[in-house]
């Protein structure tokens, strides 16, 4: 680095000052911030030192505002004072060494100690500590403390609590600490690492310290120094300390190295990194509580493993060569510090140096504003609710289909005339032929976009009034209130307003279907809620839970067997399509696909599709199942009945004249042309344009159709070569969008919760569909965290909904149908829905001495050795378990009129401690008063609010008497 920025440590509201190092020239310039215009700082100079050694190193003292220290690029450390009154002074006192090498590393300490660390060099210390409260130094003087024989140091840091202990980078080896109390000269701790560079702790808390790689290495890796003195001199990289490791920490494309490397001592956990190629990111780390139960080892109960992550990432500069956010090299940040005592600007700022020497307030983003919204969904402000939803006119399904109303006129154009139309269909959200022109089903827009919209009401495009947005925050809360579970046909007509999660309901049916009877067993192998990608792939990745002999050996071969042997129970018809290798499996999953199988079937569901006004996707489907005698038949039908325009006749004759067997004339390829042209109709447009190209491949590649009819059209027509990669690219394409019609894909297998955790990230409140849709399979065949997790949630919603007895409903219900073969049940038992809590860890007082259910963090097990606790604090003791709490061990409160603790028996009865026959019933009792939260004996409150209004407790003044 050719420069640096520091910021005065002892700078004041009045006094704001920072430092540049100007490290090529061989100057400091002390400067004082006069005021700012916008990001521009407008500064002047006080004070200069300049004709400075070669220096190598700079640290700030703690004591005195006028006094700095370099470390040369000789070794030595030169104390310079920085004092406007007297400029003649160009330093105060140099430290020589006996051998000359590079100074890495120069610090201070509170205590006014100066620390130098340098480059290695035989027989000789590397780490020298300085005196500076002894006024009788002089420049012969030996080092207060020296350590580190022949062992580089790149780094020192002090911490300002502990003034005497300090961490230092050494050899490339080690990051060690020293607690200079201590006559040893190995160090108090350390463990092994090859990042040993720009150290630097968290001043808000010093367990926390940083530290990075070498050059073209940036890596930086967070430490917790509590780890570090728990384990000792350990170099067993799973007990090294390392809370945190960003690997890499910036963009390294361009071989990247880390320039600078602070906390930013405002805010806890957050640090700035500065990189050589102008990359400046402001990272904010957070903790989280949560402790997934112990399942099998996947990505992400491995994430939930640690309770560190990255809360926030702020990238206040793009690295030079980053050609998406180009930025001018006149405002490339060679240099920065934090703005921290003195600051008058509010929020986290930093001082950045340009190149120019121009300096820039650089303000990392505040954190979103947080939403306080009521269990009513109101909005208060000082006690004043000042939005509140709009009051439910019908269903949930009927109130959220005018929103939805509202965002496609909005977001499409539609006129009034059109929504009121609009508004009769939006029971199924599928339109007349009357209305294909119109955008829902335009051919421009596909079925997952469209999907986004209407659950992002349309968000930025669309702005809805506050009511409405309040409204559908209680969409949850009202379908539980409806029945919203298990039930499939209830759950499709509550979510009506959504026809792409009635169809995943429809999904789930057929799926229920297929089941029943065993109707999904075969060869040994249980196939139930399995995808159209693993049952073509044969692939089964959770065997143990699916096979009904344990003992059996599991094979691919096995896997076929079973669908053969499925599709022979069901009775399907011969498959008709392409020549295949695998007519079983393509037979097994168009019947999941919901496609019939045949003619019969065909005929029934076309004519379902042609009375529920989906003319033209009647008739396409017909015609892409092999029967075109249906199609023609439905549209003479259609057209008898002028439900379609008379235009209209001349597509049977398209119909009649190609086939997708035959292909089609040039004359018939320009007629579907033109047609194609005017038609918005995504079913129709599919048709057409398969007769112009003669590829199936171009009607599977529309994404305007529906995932279901798409998949079913690669079964039927697509080579093995081609469904395979066809369903590979859409299986991962679902899963990565999130888009809830990929279950069909995934099934509900651990691909399943992958693909709804991007869903519940884009849309959070569908957290209610993640887990009744998973309910089936979880944990019968799937063991994941992140269903324990979701779960959890759920049922916390609910119990703040207070839908008690739904979620007691749902609870049974899933307990039925986690069930295995043998009748066992593997579903854990749930909470109770109400349960006395203690105040302090908001645990179930209840005791829990089964090992399973025991907080493993809080109370050890029998047989099982008690773990360090992670911070300062410890595990408290309790006198007798049966007045504290079993988690926490924090006592009972006190009765406010004996004094002793609730639990305990009255004294005042003979024999209480013996027996409690014969006693008042309500002394058993323990009474809180909800205003105060002062608790007594029931059978004291009772005694003492007969005679008394006010809380018996000195000071308190709560009229308790008068709530009862």
């Amino acid at each position: 680095m050719e420069a640096a920025i520091r910021w005065s440590p002892h700078s004041t509201r009045d006094n704001r000052r920072f430092l540049i190092i100007d490290v090529a020239g061989n100057r400091l310039r002390l400067c004082q911030i006069d005021d700012f215009e916008k990001s521009k700082v407008k500064y002047r100079q006080i004070c200069i030192r300049d004709k400075l050694p070669n220096y190598t190193a700079f640290d700030w003292s703690k004591k005195d505002p006028s006094i700095v220290a370099i470390g040369s690029a000789s070794g030595e450390a030169i104390v310079v004072t920085l004092d406007p009154d007297k400029p003649e002074n160009d330093y105060v006192h140099s430290f020589s060494i006996r051998h000359q090498r590079k100074c890495n590393s120069i610090a201070f300490s509170s205590k006014n100690l100066l620390a130098t660390g340098l480059d290695r060099v035989r027989n000789d210390v590397c780490l020298n500590i300085y005196d500076l409260n002894d006024s009788r130094f002089t420049s012969k003087d030996e080092p207060y403390r020296k350590l580190a024989s022949s062992e580089a140091i790149s780094s020192i840091k002090f911490f300002a609590g502990q003034p005497d202990t300090l961490v230092a980078g050494v050899s490339r080896q080690y990051v060690r600490i020293y607690d200079l109390r201590d006559s040893s000269t190995t160090g108090i701790a350390q463990f092994q690492t090859r990042q040993v560079h720009n150290i630097a702790i968290d001043p808000l808390d010093e367990n926390y310290f940083l530290s990075a790689g070498t050059a073209g290495d940036p890596t930086v890796i967070v430490w917790d120094t509590r780890f570090v003195k728990q384990r000792g001199t350990s170099n067993d990289t799973a007990n090294s300390g390392a809370v945190l490791e960003f690997k890499p920490v910036v963009d390294n494309s361009h071989s990247a190295s880390i320039w600078s490397l602070r906390y930013s001592g405002t805010k806890r956990g957050t640090f700035g990194v500065l990189a050589n190629t102008g990359e400046f990111r402001v990272i904010e780390m957070a903790q989280h509580s949560h402790q997934p139960a112990k399942t099998a080892d996947t990505p992400f109960a491995r994430t939930w493993a640690s309770p560190y992550y990255t809360k926030a990432s702020h990238h206040l500069r793009y690295p030079s060569h980053d050609k998406t956010n180009q930025q001018d090299e006149k405002g490339r940040v060679m240099a920065y510090d934090f703005m921290t005592t003195g600051n008058t600007l509010s929020g986290q700022c930093a001082l950045a140096l340009h190149s120019n020497r121009e300096v820039e307030v650089l303000r990392v983003p505040p954190p979103v504003p947080r939403l306080n919204v009521s269990a009513l969904e109101e909005i208060y402000k000082d006690r004043t609710c000042i939005a509140r939803p709009s009051s439910p006119h019908g269903t949930i399904a009927d109130d959220l289909s005018e929103v939805q109303n509202e965002v496609l006129g909005e977001k499409y154009g539609f006129n009034q005339d059109d929504r009121s139309i609009l508004s009769a269909s939006m029971d199924r959200m599928r339109l007349s032929n009357s209305q294909r022109n119109r955008p829902l089903l335009s051919a421009t827009h596909p079925s997952h976009e469209i999907h986004e919209d209407l659950l992002n009401l349309g968000y930025p495009h669309v702005k809805l009034s506050l009511s409405d947005y309040l409204a559908v925050l209680q969409a949850p809360k009202r379908r539980v209130q409806e029945g919203y579970s298990l039930d499939c046909a209830r759950n499709k007509a509550i979510v009506s307003n959504d026809p792409w999660l009635v169809d995943i309901w429809t999904l789930v049916d057929r799926m229920d279907a297929h089941a029943s009877g065993d109707g999904m067993v075969g060869n040994g192998l249980d196939l139930m809620y399995l995808g159209v990608s693993s049952i073509w792939a044969n692939e089964l990745t959770m065997y143990d839970e699916r096979l009904i002999d344990p003992d059996a050996k599991t094979s691919q071969e096995m896997f076929s067997d079973a669908v053969k042997e499925i599709v022979e129970g069901a009775e399907f018809p011969a498959f008709e399509g392409i020549k295949t290798e695998y007519p079983e499996n393509r037979q097994l999953c168009l019947s999941l696909c919901g496609w019939s199988l045949d003619k019969l079937g065909v005929q029934k569901s076309c004519q379902t599709l042609a009375d529920e006004g989906d003319i033209y996707k009647a008739i396409v489907l017909a015609v892409f199942q092999g029967y075109k005698d249906v199609a023609l038949a439905l549209l003479r039908s259609k057209l008898q009945q002028k439900k379609l325009p008379q235009d209209d006749i001349g597509l049977a004759a398209v119909i009649s004249c190609a086939s997708p067997s035959s292909g089609v004339s040039a004359d018939q390829r320009e007629a579907c042309a033109w047609m194609a042209d005017m038609t918005s109709d995504p079913y129709l447009k599919s048709l057409l344009v398969y007769f112009i190209s003669g590829e199936w491949t171009t009607v599977v590649g529309m994404s305007q159709l529906s995932l279901n009819d798409r998949v079913a059209v690669a079964l039927k027509y697509l080579s093995d070569s081609q469904l395979s990669h066809f369903l590979n690219i859409a299986t991962a394409a679902v899963i990565r969008e999130g888009d809830i019609s990929g279950l069909l894909l995934t099934g509900f297998t651990t691909r399943a919760l992958d693909l709804l955790q991007v869903h519940i990230s884009k849309h959070p409140s569908r957290i209610q569909d993640a887990v009744l849709l998973l309910s089936r399979a979880c944990p019968l065949y799937i063991q994941d965290a992140r269903w324990t997790l979701w779960k959890d949630i759920y049922l916390s919603h609910m119990q703040t909904w207070r839908t008690f007895l739904e979620r007691t409903r749902y609870t049974k219900e899933h307990n039925l149908r986690s069930v295995t073969r043998e009748g066992r049940s593997v579903n854990k038992p749930t909470q109770p829905s109400l349960t006395i809590r203690c105040l302090n860890c908001q645990q179930n007082l209840a005791l829990r001495k089964d090992p399973r259910s025991a907080k493993q963090r809080l109370i050890p097990t029998p047989n099982q050795p008690s773990k360090p606790t992670i911070g300062p604090q410890k595990q408290r003791q309790a006198s007798s378990p049966a007045l504290a709490c079993p988690n926490c061990a924090t006592q009972m409160p006190r009765c406010g009129l004996c004094m002793l603790w609730l639990g305990s028996p009255d004294p005042a009865k003979q024999g209480a401690y013996d027996s409690l026959n014969g006693e008042d019933l309500e002394a058993r009792l323990m009474v809180f008063c909800m205003s105060c939260s002062h608790g007594f004996h029931g059978h004291h409150a009772r005694d003492w609010f007969a005679r008394h209004a006010m809380c018996p407790v000195p000071d308190c003044g709560c009229m308790c008497g008068l709530l009862k």
